[in-house]
Parts: structure tokens; C-alpha cells; sequence
């Protein structure tokens, strides 16, 4: 009786501390922090932004986030850190280019290991492996977007000669695939998948099958000045990013339900861009590798080998990355 007595007492200790933990987690005080992370589009943005805000991820950790467009390139990356946002999620690449141009802002995480890219074509066409690609022409979204650099560097590394063409959007290569326009297309969109499921396109090759390893294809990013002042507020945010990537992991449904939501896309598609978004997030916060510093410059590899930048541009990637703010393995 008396055993069973003080395990009840026990109990109650336990209940009470555990009440009063989350009670100092909620009631911490709230810290702003304003956020280049938002996107209509790019799911590895959004599902972040709001799996984050309806877990209450941020809010766990004593974080409230104004969240602003994330940038899509070093140029925009300069333009949010001038408008006063001092961390947000961004291509890997995107933070040694700012940083050659005098922006102060260094990688603390890589949450997207492998880019989720592909090279498609048409599903009923006559090419059937990357070599057939030689002297073909492949749509892309701009010339100055990462899918020209994709099809430089693809050219490099297979010893082809793929020529690219900017189209836009995939609504405008996949018109331009069944016109004859283009022999092959590059996109990293969920929604391409749906389209081999159609049978519209055909998977010809992953390009995280190319690209160098190891890798890290999207990142976070913080400022100079938040780190050395306000460092403890980047060790948070930094963690709460990496839980929000492993609860979008471990709960697909969840994930795609709100991708449906977000997008008002079908559900098989939702499925599709979740799976494969789910396959390539990397809550360690190291890219495909157990160190962040080797991932950046794997990505840094496939900048300077696209001929995107010099081979000699000035970057050391072990000045790029901050790698103090991760969890331990």
C-alpha cells in the first residue's frame, strides 16, 4: 500500500514538473523575428511556413515569425536583407553569390539534401537515356534560373550538347514538348509527376543522379548581425526549421492535405510533390552528408563546374557556413 502510495505521489511530481515545462515553453517570451521564407509555389517554402505556424512549431520555440517572400536568387536575397529580414530559407547557392557581392549573411543549416529536379521528356518520344539528349533542345525556365545551370552542367558531366530553351512555367514546356518545340524539359514540380502518372511525361533521370555528392540543395540563412548579437535566437530558429522538416517527414498525410489545401492542386498530385519533397528533406540540418561545410560545396561544385561562376571566385565555403547551430548526431 505504501509502495502504491508513493508511486501515486511520484506521479503527481512528474505530472506537475511536466505542467510546469510546457508552461515555461508557452510562456516564454515571444521573440520577432522577421522571415525571407514565404512562397506561393515552391512547397519546400510553404509547407515549412505553414506546418511550422499550425504545429506551433515557432511558438515552442518562443518565436514569432514575420514571414516575407523567400528569395529566388542572390539579387532578392540582398533585397530582403535590406528590407530588415535577418534569417529565411533559400537555394544553397544563393548565399556564396550574395556573399561575393558584399551581402552579410552565412548558411546555418541545409535542410534539402538532394535537389528534387528532373529531366523529363514525352512519354510516347523516342528518347530513352541521357545520351539520347545530345544536340537536343530542353526546356527550361529562364536563362538566368538554376535549370540552365542544370543543363550546363548535365552537358559537362555526360558529354552531351543539350541545348536549352527558356520557356517558363511547365504548362509552357509541356505545350512546347507536345508541339515539337523542345525534346525535354527540366523541372523540379510535383506536378510533373502527376503528368507521368497521366502518361503525358516519362522520367528520363533524377538529377540528383548527376550532381555532385555530397549535397545540399535548399538552406537557411542568417545574417551576420543576428548571429554575433543574437545568437541563442538563430540556435532556436535553426531548430524549429529542423523539427517543422521532420514532422512534414513522418506525417505525409498531414503534408499533403495541406498541399491540397494550399494549392487547391488534386490530391494525386498533392501525393506526388509530398513524396518526393519527403524523400530529399534533411532534419539533420547537413545536406546528404553528416557535415553541412562538404554539402555547400558540393553545391559550390556544381555552381563553379555549370560555369555559373569562376572556378577561382574569391569563396572560401568554410567562411559561407555557420554549422554551430545544429543538433548533435
Amino acid at each position: 500500500m505504501r509502495l502504491l502510495f508513493a508511486a501515486m505521489v511520484c506521479a503527481l511530481y512528474a505530472n506537475a514538473g511536466h505542467a510546469v515545462a510546457q508552461q515555461t515553453t508557452t510562456d516564454a517570451p515571444m521573440e520577432r523575428v522577421k522571415v525571407a521564407g514565404e512562397s506561393a509555389s515552391l512547397e519546400w517554402f510553404f509547407l515549412l511556413t505553414e506546418v511550422g505556424n499550425e504545429q506551433r512549431i515557432w511558438a515552442k520555440h518562443s518565436l514569432q515569425p514575420e514571414f516575407t517572400p523567400a528569395a529566388l536568387n542572390a539579387v532578392q536575397l540582398k533585397e530582403r536583407v535590406d528590407s530588415g529580414a535577418e534569417v529565411g530559407f533559400v537555394n544553397a547557392a544563393e548565399v556564396p553569390l550574395a556573399r561575393l557581392n558584399g551581402v552579410p549573411v552565412k548558411t546555418v543549416a541545409g535542410y534539402l539534401g538532394p535537389t528534387v529536379a528532373k529531366i523529363f521528356v514525352a512519354a510516347d518520344g523516342p528518347i530513352k537515356t541521357t545520351k539520347d539528349l545530345d544536340r537536343r533542345k530542353m526546356g527550361i525556365v529562364s536563362a538566368t534560373h538554376t535549370s540552365a545551370r542544370a543543363v550546363t552542367y548535365m552537358n559537362k558531366a555526360l558529354g552531351i550538347q543539350a541545348q536549352f530553351v527558356p520557356l517558363g512555367n511547365l504548362e509552357a514546356n509541356v505545350a512546347a514538348l507536345r508541339s515539337g518545340q523542345i525534346d525535354a524539359l527540366y523541372s523540379s514540380e510535383g506536378a510533373a509527376l502527376a503528368l507521368v502518372d497521366s502518361g503525358v511525361l516519362r522520367l528520363l533521370v533524377p538529377l540528383s543522379e548527376i550532381y555532385p555528392k555530397p549535397y545540399t540543395a535548399t538552406v537557411v540563412w542568417a545574417t551576420e548581425g543576428i548571429i554575433e548579437n543574437k545568437p541563442a535566437l538563430v540556435k532556436r530558429f535553426v531548430e524549429a526549421t529542423l523539427e517543422t522538416v521532420a514532422y512534414i517527414k513522418n506525417h505525409p498525410d498531414y503534408a499533403r492535405d495541406l498541399y491540397v489545401k494550399r494549392t487547391k492542386a488534386s490530391e494525386r498530385l498533392a501525393e506526388k510533390a509530398v513524396a518526393s519533397l519527403a524523400q530529399a528533406l534533411a532534419p539533420s540540418g547537413r545536406g546528404t552528408d553528416r557535415d553541412l561545410v562538404a554539402a555547400v560545396a558540393g553545391n559550390w561544385q556544381f555552381m563553379t563546374e555549370s560555369g555559373a561562376v569562376a572556378s577561382e571566385p574569391g569563396v572560401k565555403i568554410e567562411t559561407v557556413v555557420d554549422p554551430r547551430f545544429l543538433p548533435g548526431l
